[in-house]
């Protein structure tokens, strides 16, 4: 394999990745819209959506592997190769947790809300800015912008806290007990999700760097 080859074969294989963002970013914001607009039908297309992520998952390895098979990379060529399996995974993840989401969105729909879910859209919002803005850092090979958006992670974790500690308040009344722990648990799947953002971020540098950084 020609050197042109090679990176033809590394410049689509970018590009599906970029297309596998794009779904599990969808994916986060449908359930969350799901979630407070009670929209089942919403909720199940997150669900149902999940597989073809985890088809384009499955793509994408088996390509990657390909091409360390033909062309046996080594140093920064191999780190790249590396780098995809890394953050193909982390958005499969990802996409799992937006299904999380979209099954709480589902069981909440059938009750009356006990609180207003109004830092989870804001939670989302950002989450889903980290994610296009992280796949761009690894798209441009761009380690500072990859630093940057670590430290953006700080204010997903505050919103989480917040709500977290608004819940258990909710909690002192027993009836609130199984809404309010559903409501915990899309908080704190979008919190991870954050924190997947973070480990591509880490990802980006190793690629660049050869170096394991963590950021958060």
């Amino acid at each position: 394999m020609t050197r042109d080859a090679f990176h033809h074969e590394l410049q689509e294989l970018e590009e599906a990745v970029v297309l596998m963002a794009t779904l599990v970013e969808a994916a986060v914001a449908n359930s969350v819209q799901a979630l407070i607009q009670r929209d089942v039908d919403l909720a199940q297309q997150v669900i149902d959506g999940d597989a073809t992520v985890n088809e384009h998952q499955r793509t994408i390895r088996n390509k990657t592997f390909g091409v360390m098979a033909r062309q046996a990379p080594v140093a920064r060529d191999l780190r790249e190769l590396v780098t995809i399996q890394l953050v193909i995974n982390e958005l499969e993840r990802m996409g799992d947790h937006a299904v999380g989401v979209a099954k709480n969105a589902i069981r909440l729909s059938k009750q009356a809300p006990v609180k207003a879910v109004v830092d989870l859209p804001e939670m989302a919002k950002l989450i889903r800015q980290q994610v296009r803005d992280a796949i761009q850092a690894f798209v441009d090979v761009n380690i500072v912008a990859a630093r940057e958006i670590c430290m953006r992670d700080d204010e997903v974790d505050h919103l989480y806290r917040q709500t977290f500690d608004e819940l258990l308040v909710c909690m002192r009344n027993a009836d609130n007990v199984p809404q309010a722990t559903s409501l915990l648990f899309v908080a704190h799947d979008l919190e991870r999700i954050g924190d997947r953002v973070t480990n591509i971020c880490e990802d980006v540098i190793y690629m660049v760097t050869g170096e394991i950084e963590e950021l958060n």
